[in-house]
């Protein structure tokens, strides 16, 4: 697979992630709205839609194309559709694209299964793709608890198939091994639910399995027992165990009826594995091998912080506390990206 073809597409991921950010602190009245462009109505109407099914719909599929060395359209789809949609304002065509590079996403997975022997680990993420399939439908529908739900158990699914991976280097209780299984099933009923309008039963029961699942994972994961690790093996368990935590506390948020429960996943718990994660994917993706740094911590304590802040001004409405949140949101992600540039620059 051409390099320069995997970091177009890589390129393309970043820019949904700039545009889905850009709609975002408008929104938190972070950033004056603009007529067009990442500050524009139609970024500030799409950034979710954008963020999901455009930067993370992109960025999971490549990682998984470039593993299977097949499929590059997945991810390309994906990210073109996130352009097309605040870029331009053409949902339509953009939702056609999310939904084939979703379905892609599907096969690419089946494929793995059929050469390489399909396992629960592989499962699991194979079910979060047709969760991101799910949920790009309802939004194209405007199903919009479905999209929600969909698009979330994507993301918790391909996290959760990728760590209980790992974990099978270790011996667990039988137990765990069937709650983990209960867990699975929970999340992907609640999809289910969502799909046939029993939206009343699928919150309450997605909360509770989040839960559940968050307690699993630092019981669990090999993560949460390398914090004094050296180099990025300390850094991705840092950032893992937080991310558990964010996890436990947006499942409780979300059981006491407060949106930003949704924000407290997102940002929270998915973000800090992107966090962690980076650091390996980039020699995977790119054949950039970044030298650890102990700054690449800061940029999660400022996303906690900005998170936490958030979290406090969201259910009294106060403006000025969302405002400088989201600021911080964004504040985080820079400064990620300058530690993670500066890494690979002194790794070279």
């Amino acid at each position: 697979m051409p390099r320069w073809a995997v970091a177009a597409v890589a390129l393309l991921a970043v820019l949904n992630l700039l545009g889905a950010l850009g709609g975002g602190l408008v929104r938190l009245g972070s950033l004056p709205a603009g007529e067009h462009g990442p500050t524009g109505a139609l970024a500030v109407a799409a950034h979710g839609a954008v963020m999901m099914a455009g930067f993370f719909g992109s960025l999971i599929a490549l990682e998984r194309a470039v593993a299977l060395r097949r499929g590059l359209w997945v991810p390309a789809l994906a990210a073109l559709g996130g352009l097309l949609a605040w870029g331009g304002g053409w949902w339509r065509p953009a939702e056609v694209l999310w939904a084939v590079s979703a379905a892609g996403l599907v096969g690419l997975y089946a494929w793995a299964g059929w050469r390489r022997a399909m396992s629960l680990p592989l499962a699991v993420e194979a079910s979060g793709a047709v969760a991101l399939l799910a949920g790009t439908l309802g939004f194209a529908f405007g199903h919009i608890d479905l999209a929600r739900l969909g698009w979330s158990a994507f993301l918790v699914l391909t996290i959760a198939g990728e760590r209980r991976e790992l974990t099978r280097l270790v011996r667990l209780p039988r137990w765990s091994a069937q709650a983990f299984l209960i867990g699975w099933a929970a999340l992907a009923l609640a999809v289910a639910l969502a799909a046939f309008g029993a939206t009343g039963v699928a919150m309450p029961l997605w909360w509770l399995a989040l839960g559940a699942l968050a307690l699993w994972l630092l019981r669990f994961d090999v993560a949460t027992k390398q914090w004094r690790a050296k180099g990025w093996a300390g850094h991705t368990a840092i950032c893992l165990s937080v991310g558990y935590v964010w996890l436990l506390l947006a499942a409780g948020l979300g059981l006491a009826g407060q949106p930003v429960a949704w924000h407290g996943l997102w940002l929270g718990f998915v973000m800090a594995m992107v966090f962690g994660h980076a650091p390996i994917m980039l020699p995977a993706l790119a054949g950039w091998r970044p030298e650890p740094t102990r700054w690449a911590l800061l940029p999660l304590g400022v996303l906690g912080a900005s998170l936490a802040l958030r979290a406090v001004a969201a259910p009294g409405g106060w403006a000025a506390g969302l405002a400088v949140a989201g600021a911080g949101h964004a504040l985080a992600f820079v400064l990620f990206g300058a530690v993670m540039v500066r890494a690979v620059r002194r790794g070279h």
